[in-house]
């Protein structure tokens, strides 16, 4: 049961990707001209998160790190609050 949990967050988050690309897109010509009417300029789009398969593992190792610490962090309130 748990993989479909996770095959539907995966399609979910997938699918809010595509959704937020296509609204991006398709908001792009109202955007330029109201930075034209206010006399600015457009920011250029900033690549985020890892680019190098070095940094993707990096990134990685730091997300399940953190996610690790998070989880025990729980764990060991779980325990503290059924031990007193």
């Amino acid at each position: 049961m748990n993989r479909h949990f996770t095959d539907a967050r995966y399609y979910f988050r997938k699918g809010f990707e595509h959704l937020y690309a296509g609204i991006d897109e398709e908001t792009e010509p109202y955007r330029e001209r109201l930075m034209e009417r206010m006399n600015r300029e457009m920011e250029p789009e900033v690549e985020v998160g890892p680019q190098t398969r070095r940094e993707r593992v990096e990134y990685g190792a730091r997300q399940a790190a953190t996610r690790s610490r998070a989880a025990a962090g729980k764990i060991r309130g779980r325990v503290g609050r059924t031990s007193q």
